[in-house]
């Protein structure tokens, strides 16, 4: 078994390999987990479910930084989750990606404030972003839970988009004694 990048109370991220393609095509086999990604609310074309993992794996063999196989500290696969790099607005992006069997029970914020803790204890960056689409409120909730802060809107993709960001100075005060963080 891997050793994980992350563990919280209860999750723990895991580098994807190749052999983890059944799983992610299980994620993306739900029109509803894909309704604000690309394809929209589609199936993820098989390929295109290649592709991301062939990604993930060479990004995480690469630099150390992926999306990363998500999971219960039981071993259930319950999603993905990680970073990628995005050149316009230039940072590593927060990205997160549940089975439908995981929404509502907390797992996004509560991955997404572990990831933000490991990116500015793990790197030198200076920021990092996240972002939804406009109608996407759930997602955007889990972003602030996590500390990130409304930074812009953006088309992407086609689509409007809300990006939130968090610098290391915010995230340092936010250790601070008194500051609820």
């Amino acid at each position: 078994m891997n050793t994980p990048i992350l563990t919280t109370g209860r999750l723990r991220l895991l580098p994807f390999s190749e052999d983890d393609f059944p799983l992610l095509q299980d994620l993306h086999s739900d029109p509803e987990v894909n309704r604000y990604l690309s394809p929209g609310p589609a199936i993820m074309d098989p390929a295109e479910v290649r592709r991301r993992l062939a990604n993930y794996v060479g990004d995480h063999r690469v630099t150390g930084m992926s999306k990363w196989k998500l999971e219960t500290v039981e071993g259930a696969f319950i999603g993905r989750a990680g970073f990628s790099f995005e050149r316009n607005p230039e940072g590593y992006e927060l990205g997160y990606s549940l089975k439908r069997s995981a929404w509502g029970q907390g797992y996004a914020s509560e991955i997404a404030r572990a990831l933000v803790g490991w990116f500015f204890d793990t790197t030198q960056n200076d920021h990092m972003l996240a972002y939804a689409v406009a109608e996407h409120k759930a997602s955007q909730r889990v972003m602030q839970k996590a500390g990130l802060h409304f930074w812009r809107e953006i088309r992407k993709h086609g689509l409007h988009c809300r990006f939130y960001r968090i610098t290391r100075r915010q995230y340092l005060q936010s250790l601070e004694p008194g500051t609820g963080g």
